[in-house]
């Protein structure tokens, strides 16, 4: 059994202060150690510490690559206006910069998503916060479900179903992405990766029929689900903190 140290001495006041996720989670376990709620589920409970650790480490990585590319590309750029007296645009130059690794850390992040919303969808938390609610809390997290279960999972390319769609575009033998927002400012351009898809959650489809701000594009026939990391990374761990005070009735 995993032993966890929760901060001494907690406060509402403290945990209002505190902006990194897994000092936040630790801390509001902390508040709560003697609630029964804690004291029957903190084996299942701690283990969203890892996840969210997980999902930080990936997303300061994408960061990084994302402030590189960018770098890179305000450089070629401006060899490429001096040499011709034309502008090179982003989404050109883009394709030519050496953040492509970064999918490797979009995976890896899909694949944690996958794990934390399955930490949510599970049984002993479900049976303290119904699904509806479940639904109303974590939109962008069970949003972007898709591309982990049929894209990350590799699901899709090697057991395809009769409702998946024909064909995953430039998806195909990998998932692509480029370069989104000013091209002139590295801390405000983000990495983009667009994933074609029919399906949506099965809560979302339940409880939710609009779509997902800046996630979820519905069309007739089919859908197309966007993942920008570093633009949705504080929206999901807000969705996760808020479910999570939810499950002890807290107000943060």
């Amino acid at each position: 059994m995993l032993e966890l140290t929760l901060p001494s001495n907690s406060n509402k006041a403290t945990y209002k202060k505190i902006s990194n996720p897994f000092r936040k989670i630790l801390y509001l376990f902390a508040l709560h150690s003697d609630h029964p709620l804690y004291l029957e589920h903190k084996d299942n409970l701690i283990g969203v510490l890892d996840i969210i650790d997980g999902l930080e480490y990936h997303i300061k990585n994408l960061r990084r690559y994302e402030k590189a590319a960018c770098n890179r590309s305000i450089e070629l750029r401006s060899i490429f206006k001096r040499q011709s007296g034309e502008p090179v645009y982003l989404p050109k130059i883009s394709r030519r910069t050496n953040h492509h690794p970064a999918v490797h850390e979009a995976v890896a992040y899909i694949g944690m998503l996958g794990q934390l919303a399955t930490f949510f969808e599970s049984k002993w938390f479900g049976s303290v916060v119904k699904e509806n609610v479940i639904a109303g809390e974590i939109p962008s997290i069970l949003a972007l479900l898709p591309i982990r279960n049929k894209y990350t999972a590799h699901r899709q390319q090697d057991a395809p179903r009769h409702d998946d769609c024909s064909n995953l575009g430039l998806n195909q033998f990998g998932l692509k992405h480029g370069l989104v927002g000013p091209n002139t400012n590295p801390e405000i351009v983000h990495l983009e990766y667009s994933f074609p898809s029919k399906q949506r959650h099965r809560l979302l489809e339940k409880y939710h029929s609009v779509p997902i701000n800046d996630i979820e594009h519905l069309g007739e026939n089919n859908n197309l689900t966007i993942f920008t990391p570093t633009k949705n990374h504080p929206k999901i761990i807000a969705e996760a903190i808020s479910l999570l005070q939810l499950f002890f009735s807290f107000k943060g």
